[in-house]
Parts: structure tokens; C-alpha cells; sequence
């Protein structure tokens, strides 16, 4: 059953026991009440591979989750912090690579209404976050927001996707935090100089569909220089876009007299 995507809206306990110890390969829940139900048998399937959620959560996160998994894909959810590491910290156990999906995720707010208590589990969460390995982690965001890449302030995390320019601007703020960075895929527009505050240990950034000016590019060659070590710049076809051809490319990069220390690696897809 590993070529079964099943998709549920409306569950029950008698429902889901039907697919206790099964084959399924992907899940899709489309209400944090099914995600609840769901829990009591999820860590019995044998090759479920990747899992949709929909639907709010709050408090600590109960799902226990397949040793197979291998993404986890947040639609359109609304959690807690508490709730985002306590899943962060689950996938971490995986002891495996696992890719964390971050579609449209909203945190809830946690004004001074939320009472200590709360305040004290969220700082607990984000503290035991940064206990754990993380490295193994893959996330990928699609919509973020300041409060949302603060959870990775400091972290493990080992790959990360920015989906367009205005998550690329928002993860700045902390992404020379993560311990364990060692790749970053970036989408999206971007002008005037590169502000990105790269972790040292960075070993790849990838420019999937980018559209850039010449400034960015050569202040984001400089930034990769000051590293100190070897990196390598992947350059896809959406790089091209204001450049016109190869060969004027080349020379920004030459241009840029840091090319020493940067790989730069042109692929066409």
C-alpha cells in the first residue's frame, strides 16, 4: 500500500484503527482533530513517507510520528511555539534526514495575557531545542513571518529553503545563528547590495530561480569570500535573467576578484 495517498477530513478512533500497521505512504489530515485521532496509530505504519497536516495546534506537540518518515509538510496551519519546536525536537529523534515543510504557518500570539506558565514552556521549548541535532532537519519555508524564523534563532537546523525574497529578508535576522547551516536554497527577486548575514558554517548557497542585479550578486561573492573557506555558489538559469548571457556573468564574477575562494558551479536545468 506505499503507492496509497490517503486524505481525511472527517475521522474517528474505529476509522483510523483500520489503518493500523499498514503500508500507506502518505497522509494527508485535514483537521487538527484528525491529526489527534491519527496519533494513536501513526507510529504503527511501516512506510508512511511524508505527512500533510492542516488545522491549529497549541501546547506541546503529541504526534508520534513513524521511524519511515521522511517530510512533514505544514499546510495552512496556526500553532504555538511550544507546539513548532516540541515538532521540531520529534523530527530531530528521526535520526535521519527529514524535510520539514513550513507552507503558511502562523504562530499564535503569546501577549502577556498568555500567563507565565506559558511564557516558561515556550522559553523551555526553545532552549531544549537547541540541545538537540538538528543538523539531519531540512526546512523548507514558504510564507514566514519574524516570529516564526525567531524558533530557529541558535538552532541545529542543517539546510535551509527560502521560497521567495521576502523569507530570504526575514531569515537574515538570525541566520548566522544555526550552529550546523551548511547549505541554503534561495527563490525569489532581489536588487541594490546582498544583506544576508551567513552562518560560518556555510559549505553551499544555491540560487534556484533568481532574479538578481549585478550589484547583489558581487556584494553576495563578497560575503561568501569572508567565510574563509571553501564554498561553493550554485548558479541556476534564473540567474541569467539580468545578465543577458554567460559570458557577462563571468565577467561580474571576475570582476569581483574573490573568485579564489568561491566554486561557482553554472547549472542548466
Amino acid at each position: 500500500m506505499s503507492l496509497i495517498e490517503l486524505y481525511l477530513k472527517n475521522g474517528s478512533v474505529e476509522l483510523f484503527e483500520i489503518f493500523r500497521g499498514t503500508n500507506i505512504g502518505i497522509l494527508t489530515l485535514n483537521t487538527d482533530g484528525c491529526a489527534s485521532l491519527a496519533s494513536k496509530i501513526l507510529y504503527t505504519l511501516k512506510k508512511l513517507t511524508k505527512l500533510h497536516l492542516w488545522g491549529t495546534y497549541s501546547e506541546r506537540c503529541t504526534l508520534q510520528l513513524p521511524a519511515t518518515l521522511q517530510c512533514i509538510s505544514l499546510q495552512k496551519v496556526e500553532c504555538s511555539a511550544e507546539w513548532l519546536c516540541s515538532l521540531l525536537i520529534a523530527l530531530s529523534s528521526l535520526d535521519h534526514s527529514v524535510m520539514c515543510e513550513l507552507m503558511d504557518v502562523v504562530l499564535q500570539p503569546c501577549a502577556e495575557e498568555c500567563g507565565d506558565d506559558s511564557q516558561a514552556r515556550i522559553s523551555d521549548s526553545r532552549s531544549e531545542m537547541q540541545l538537540h541535532d538538528m543538523s539531519e532537519i531540512k526546512v523548507w519555508v514558504t510564507n514566514g513571518s519574524v516570529e516564526l524564523f525567531e524558533i530557529f534563532r541558535g538552532t541545529n537546523i542543517g539546510i535551509l529553503y527560502l521560497k521567495t525574497a521576502e523569507c530570504a529578508s526575514l531569515a537574515s535576522k538570525i541566520m548566522y545563528t544555526p550552529k550546523k547551516l551548511t547549505k541554503l536554497y534561495l527563490w525569489g527577486t532581489y536588487s541594490e547590495r546582498c544583506t544576508l548575514q551567513l552562518p560560518a558554517t556555510l559549505q553551499c548557497i544555491s540560487l534556484q530561480t533568481v532574479e538578481c542585479s549585478a550589484e547583489w550578486l558581487c556584494s553576495l561573492l563578497i560575503a561568501l569570500s569572508s567565510l574563509d573557506h571553501s564554498v561553493e555558489c550554485e548558479l541556476f538559469k534564473g540567474i541569467f535573467s539580468r545578465f543577458g548571457n554567460l559570458t557577462k556573468l563571468k565577467k561580474v564574477v571576475s570582476d569581483s576578484q574573490i573568485f579564489v575562494l568561491v566554486m561557482i558551479f553554472v547549472r542548466k536545468q
